[in-house]
């Protein structure tokens, strides 16, 4: 069963949405439930920390810190000994 929505964009937004929707050969309603089931799935599915950039990031991190841990005191100067060290 559909049930009707009523939703305000800006008309700008909506030109887009318009556009889009004839540029795919479907209708704006279409194309919205699409854009909602994907933001729905997305954000549950995933979380900050799964994007593989932010993995690679985290990697990258804990690889420094093996490789030298620092004196706990100041992390700023840590950074500036491993720079200055490379």
């Amino acid at each position: 069963m559909s049930v009707k929505v009523m939703v305000s964009f800006p008309a700008e937004f909506l030109a887009e949405v318009d556009e889009v929707a004839l540029n795919e050969h479907r209708s704006r309603s279409e194309l919205l439930r699409e854009a909602a089931r994907l933001y729905i799935e997305t954000r549950h599915r995933r979380r900050p920390g799964d994007a593989p950039r932010v993995r690679s990031a985290i990697a990258l991190q804990d690889a420094l810190a093996r490789l030298s841990p620092g004196t706990g005191e100041d992390s700023a100067a840590d950074v500036r000994r491993w720079r200055e060290a490379r």
